[in-house]
């Protein structure tokens, strides 16, 4: 697919971040890392993805946004996806979506008051591959 995913994180209304190290192991010995804010997984020849990384305004050993560039639909991707999302406060998002879904039940009110008015409430997911279904391919 080729338009942006995004995954982000949130405390009491404010970006949060989600370590650098915590990343790089969810996504496993996939990760090619192309740059400090540009990685790729690559699951096989016809499954990889671009990753990313936006790292938080005041630290940068925290990632606060982490986007997906023409995800494939290989499921140790949305796996992987679906690990971040148990992170307290954490959302996963992409333009013409519903709804944010998350994992936490608590992550609206972790949303900044402006992007919960724009997007909804969270929709809560219980796998990997309700967050691929969730998308209109």
């Amino acid at each position: 697919m080729s338009f942006d995913l995004y995954l982000q994180k949130f405390q009491n209304g404010e970006a949060a971040g989600i370590s650098l190290d915590v990343i790089r192991d969810t996504f496993g010995k996939y990760v090619v890392e192309m740059d400090e804010d540009f990685w790729q997984v690559q699951y096989s020849v016809n499954a990889s993805s671009d990753i990313f990384l936006q790292v938080l305004p005041d630290d940068d050993s925290l990632i606060h946004t982490l986007s997906v560039h023409r995800a494939c639909s290989d499921i140790r991707l949305w796996e992987s996806l679906w690990l971040l999302l148990a992170l307290p406060g954490t959302i996963f998002y992409y333009p013409g979506c519903v709804a944010p879904l998350a994992r936490d039940s608590q992550a609206c009110i972790h949303m900044p008051e402006d992007m919960r008015e724009s997007l909804g409430d969270p929709v809560i997911v219980s796998n990997a591959l309700e967050i691929f279904q969730s998308i209109d391919m």
